[in-house]
């Protein structure tokens, strides 16, 4: 599927972050476990099968291969050898081929440990640099006002993205009922019934743009960049994996009240606006009569 990133991004918030983010130009990417989310992916994810569910079910394919009605195709050693197998009947059970298949297949698995071992080391390096910032397509996002916005009595605010901003690439999260891992047993399985190139490394990223299908309403974007790494004595708590980067401030478009913001917050927050962001629209929003649905009033003083 093709990305069609939007033009601008909103960020929903509460009014105490809203007026941090006004004031100080910036805004805070954070590493993936201070999400607080406990389906969000992070450096100490483990992975969810070990040596020995990979050789079971090496095994168990392996024998299916050999007693199959069709034999296996390819080049990859494991089917060739099968091939010769099957060609001279050396098995009439699988009982019988199992010993064989169990000190074949392990070496094979062992093989795979130290790759399984340099994967999970990189994945930790990529989680302890990859920093993130979330956002929403549009400022009429019930769920997002609900969840992010301080029950509409928080902020939205719309920024510009894409080439020559601070969100450059962004990528929207997509919503499946199967929660993401570092990698599979079926893809681990893979590479060693079929010695295929796959390289689980290359899909990091994609762990970060899935979610659960109850939240598809909040049509979330996000955006990635990724920092040095800090390892030893000097590197920082997990709890200060942040950093708060600057954006021009020509990238703000419009500032967005919920339909419950405080009137003096309004104020306060409108004045810093004018103040730094003369550029930018200011809209209210309000309930629309008979609907399920906000629409925006414009301010102009």
């Amino acid at each position: 599927m093709v990305n069609h990133s939007p033009e601008t991004l909103v960020k929903y918030c509460s009014v105490a972050t809203a007026t941090k983010i006004l004031e100080s130009q910036s805004l805070r990417w954070s590493a993936p476990n201070l999400y607080g989310d406990p389906f969000e992916l992070n450096h100490l994810t483990a992975l969810n099968f070990d040596p020995q569910s990979i050789l079971n079910a090496a095994i168990q394919a392996a024998t299916a291969m050999i007693f199959a009605k069709d034999e296996p195709r390819g080049s990859a050693p494991l089917a060739v050898v099968i091939r010769r197998w099957r060609d001279e009947e050396r098995f009439q059970s699988p009982d019988e081929a199992l010993d064989v298949l169990r000190e074949l297949l392990s070496q094979m698995v062992d093989n795979r440990l130290q790759a399984l071992d340099t994967l999970m080391a990189d994945w930790r390096k990529f989680c302890r640099t990859l920093r993130v910032c979330s956002f929403t397509a549009k400022p009429d996002n019930l769920a997002a006002w609900t969840h992010y916005g301080d029950h509409h009595r928080g902020v939205a605010i719309r920024m510009q993205c894409g080439e020559f901003t601070s969100l450059t690439k962004p990528r929207q999260v997509t919503y499946r009922p199967q929660r993401p891992e570092i990698t599979t047993m079926q893809e681990q399985l893979a590479v060693v019934l079929t010695n295929q190139d796959f390289k689980a490394q290359d899909h990091f990223f994609e762990k970060f743009t899935n979610k659960a299908v109850n939240f598809a309403h909040e049509n979330e974007w996000r955006c990635f960049r990724q920092v040095k790494d800090e390892i030893g004595p000097e590197a920082k708590p997990e709890q200060s994996w942040f950093d708060d980067v600057k954006f021009e401030r020509s990238d703000i478009t419009a500032v967005y009240f919920g339909a419950l913001t405080d009137p003096k917050v309004m104020r306060d927050i409108y004045a810093l606006v004018q103040e730094k962001y003369s550029q930018a629209k200011v809209f209210q929003a309000k309930s629309t009569p008979g609907k399920y649905d906000i629409e925006f009033n414009r301010i102009t003083r």
